[in-house]
């Protein structure tokens, strides 16, 4: 989940296996994958910054240690994984998509930087079958609809992720913080349940439930190292922070399970429609005053 961008020429449309569709949209510095308006995945110079801030607090959330093997469930343009082998080109990485759309445009239009693999199945069960694959990152970053799906909310799924990573291992969880953080508050008292150590990656006007935004949650059964996550995100424009005193914040939350079936709040942006439309016009009017071409 990210904010809402601007408008582009000629999107090219991606049609899923479900009938649901998302925009593929050529931009100055790369190319988004837009759902509803709303940006999923960036790919561009990799030697960059990553452009949306949810994978900038990721990859800082991974902190400064190469991992030798990380796992990455939900694909998309694969923003995470390059950020990581552009960082890391030792780590091998495996990223898990469901969705073949997905995974062809992947493999036919953006080549795959050296060591990472892309595998076709559902995220759940892959993680449910490895056990013991030791792996020092797990990310999951699975949206439906820009909303997570109860599959990836749950204890269950959390303890498949805690078996699969090593003794140092971290998780990390691309989420959401809504304006009453109840679901970020489950999420956090999920994660405390299993692992020694959780720390979340927010905005403070998220935190404080002024606005809708996005939130990372890191959890690891090692002590994570604060330092070198808080230096990754010094500066960055996201205004993102890193708490690691979250036991006032569980305030008492249960921890979601399977049978909860709970999906992420709905996103409560701002329509930025209109604003976008009079940039738009404004865009046209410039072109109408500018000489003909000789």
């Amino acid at each position: 989940m990210s904010t809402p961008l601007e408008p582009s020429a000629s999107p090219e449309q991606i049609v899923f296996s479900d009938g649901t569709t998302a925009d593929l949209v050529r931009k100055d510095d790369g190319w988004v994958i837009q759902i509803d308006g709303v940006a999923q995945s960036h790919v561009g110079d990799p030697a960059q910054p990553p452009k949306l801030a949810s994978i900038r607090w990721m990859l800082a959330a991974l902190g400064d240690r190469a991992p030798r093997r990380a796992a990455h469930l939900g694909g998309a343009l694969l923003a995470l994984p390059r950020a990581v082998a552009h960082r890391w080109p030792e780590s091998a990485q495996t990223v898990v998509e469901l969705e073949p759309a997905l995974v062809e445009l992947t493999r036919s239009r953006f080549p795959l930087p050296t060591g990472i693999t892309m595998e076709t199945a559902e995220a759940r069960s892959w993680l449910e079958a490895n056990p013991g694959s030791e792996h020092d990152a797990i990310v999951i970053d699975i949206f439906v609809g820009n909303r997570i799906p109860p599959a990836f909310t749950s204890l269950e799924c959390m303890d498949a992720a805690r078996a699969a990573l090593s003794a140092q291992g971290r998780l990390v969880l691309n989420s959401v913080a809504g304006p009453d953080l109840l679901f970020t508050r489950r999420e956090l008292a999920t994660l405390r349940t299993l692992f020694e150590h959780v720390a979340m990656i927010v905005q403070g006007s998220a935190l404080a439930g002024a606005r809708f935004g996005n939130a990372t949650l890191i959890a690891s059964d090692s002590p994570i190292d604060a330092a070198p996550i808080r230096s990754a995100i010094a500066g960055d424009p996201s205004m993102g922070a890193l708490v690691t005193d979250i036991d006032p914040i569980i305030d008492g939350a249960a921890p979601i399970r399977d049978a909860d079936e709970l999906w992420s709040p709905v996103p409560n942006l701002p329509d930025a429609s209109a604003a976008l439309k009079l940039l738009e016009q404004a865009r046209q009017a410039v072109e109408t005053l500018r000489p003909p071409r000789t």
